[in-house]
């Protein structure tokens, strides 16, 4: 074996609007990063499809670029990981090739799917089974929907899978999934950590069409010859079972025992709680899955829109920011926060209600839509900008005390994605939440996530508590200001007054039934 000083891992992070895969050292650093996007296809304004072959030519690609980057002899790089956008899932043949396009997660064609589930099996039952709730997010509507409309895909399929599952697939001729992917499918047990006979016998789903699920981090086998010619790696590379990219990202914050909570926050706000068993909300507000470490599991609450509201404010209200942010050679999310910061904590008064798309975790209300409060004639657009940042921290904060009422101790706050670059907005967060909020150094957690799982899957660490202390470097924390934390507690109790007020006034119904 190599000097630990000259290993490397590969990390390969297959998300939904593109593929990236990382170097990494045994210190957690990235040597070189490669990234490339592929086509999202809508075939009408509900569907969103991809080319699974895609997932594999840019796999390759970045793979290509970065050994060519990154000039590390392929002979010290000891592992390969996958991690994925989840609930994705396309059909393939005995050979491995993809029999139609893939139905991707945003999809929201399976509604009928999803009534007979239901009715078939029952939400309550579905909830007790697989932690999650009847929502065509998830990947047992999309097969059926392929059963009844693509029947010779489906007949011809020899597994459905999870992109996860198909990039590994591509390297080692092996058809697996991970305990923490299965487990977003709404066909997977988690108290028996299996595919649920009672679900698929009522959907009439065959078992055998669907991959074999082990522990993130267990060991699939070695590359193959032909892939190793394709990617230009070692043949017999070890590949190692990755996971789901929530639960990878939580990993890449050092979400790996009691007490710590994720949140990453991009377009919306996913939020990961460390689970020592599988539990359940009797008011199914928050899901349950697997986590990407053997044995424990996380409560998840995903908010819908987050930081899409601050780049839908910036791009039709902030054209002359875009314009000099460019001249000043900033980012124009950065000038956003120095004018946030201008504005005192609750913004003088003015709210907003994110829930532009509809409400997630935990009000699940599809009908729910955004609001701006509390305006004045003195307010100004900076106000605005404040106010949307305090909207996603008191969402946040609006989860967490369900995470709490649930039992959960929550110490700390990790957090994760293109959000998390900005100081003011970090700040806020700690005042509205409470809490100590601890910002990693490695920005893409999702793919440093799967790293540490090949690490450990080669034997290069003891477990994965013990890889995420030497890989995950803390840059930066923020604690919550006393002063700052008084203010929000008043406006987070008028704050969670608005949205039921306007729920129990059946006020979102009745715009949504305006034809």
């Amino acid at each position: 074996m190599n000097d630990k000083k000259e290993q490397y891992i590969l990390s390969v992070d297959v998300g939904t609007t593109g593929g990236r895969s990382i170097i990494f050292d045994l210190e957690g650093q990235i040597i070189a990063s490669s990234y490339q996007e592929y086509e999202c296809l809508y075939p009408s304004p509900t569907f969103v499809e991809q080319n699974a072959d895609d997932w594999w030519l840019v796999t390759k690609t970045t793979i290509n670029t970065v050994l060519k980057k990154s000039k590390v002899k392929t002979s010290n790089i000891v592992s390969l990981s996958v991690t994925n956008q989840r609930e994705t899932i396309v059909p393939v043949n005995e050979d491995g090739n993809p029999l139609s396009k893939a139905i991707v997660w945003q999809d929201r064609r399976t509604i009928q799917e999803c009534n007979d589930i239901k009715e078939k099996i029952g939400s309550s039952k579905i909830y007790e089974l697989t932690g999650l709730t009847v929502d065509p997010y998830f990947s047992s509507s999309k097969i059926l929907w392929m059963k009844k409309n693509w029947k010779k895909a489906f007949d011809k399929a020899h597994k459905f899978m999870l992109v996860h599952d198909f990039i590994q697939m591509k390297f080692t001729d092996e058809y697996v999934t991970d305990f923490s992917n299965a487990s977003r499918t709404m066909l997977f047990d988690l108290n028996n950590l299996s595919w649920s006979n009672k679900i698929l016998n009522a959907l009439d789903i065959p078992k055998e069409k669907l991959p074999t699920p082990l522990p993130s981090g267990k060991k699939i086998g070695g590359l193959t010859k032909s892939a190793a010619k394709e990617t230009n790696l070692p043949e017999g590379l070890l590949i190692v079972a990755g996971g789901g990219d929530q639960q990878c990202a939580a990993i890449g914050v050092g979400v790996t025992r009691k007490g710590r909570v994720k949140a990453t926050t991009g377009t919306g706000t996913f939020l990961l709680a460390f689970l020592e068993n599988s539990l359940r909300d009797k008011k199914r507000r928050v899901l349950c899955s697997c986590h990407a470490i053997p044995g424990k599991y996380v409560y998840e609450a995903s908010i819908f829109t987050t930081g899409s509201i601050l780049r839908w404010f910036r791009d039709n209200f902030s054209s002359a920011e875009k314009s000099i942010a460019q001249n000043l050679k900033l980012d124009s999310y950065d000038l956003l926060g120095m004018q946030a910061e201008s504005i005192k904590p609750g913004s003088e008064g003015v709210m907003v209600l994110p829930h532009f798309v509809g409400a997630g975790a935990p009000h699940w209300n599809p009908n729910a839509r955004g609001l701006i409060f509390g305006l004045g004639l003195g307010h100004t657009r900076n106000h605005l900008i404040r106010a949307i940042m305090e909207a996603t921290c008191y969402e946040i904060r609006t989860n967490l005390h369900v995470f709490r009422e649930l039992g959960v101790k929550l110490n700390e706050l990790r957090i994760t994605g293109g959000a998390s670059r900005n100081s003011t907005w970090n700040q806020i967060e700690a005042d509205i939440c409470k809490m100590p909020v601890i910002k990693g150094q490695v920005e893409e957690a999702t793919a440093l996530g799967a790293a540490i799982l090949a690490g450990v899957g080669a034997g290069v660490y003891k477990d994965i508590d013990a890889a995420a202390q030497q890989m995950v470097i803390i840059e930066d924390k923020k604690k919550p200001i006393p002063e700052n934390v008084k203010i929000y507690d008043q406006y987070f109790e008028i704050y969670s007054s608005l949205y039921e007020t306007i729920k129990k006034g059946n006020l979102y119904g009745k715009l949504t039934n305006i034809k």
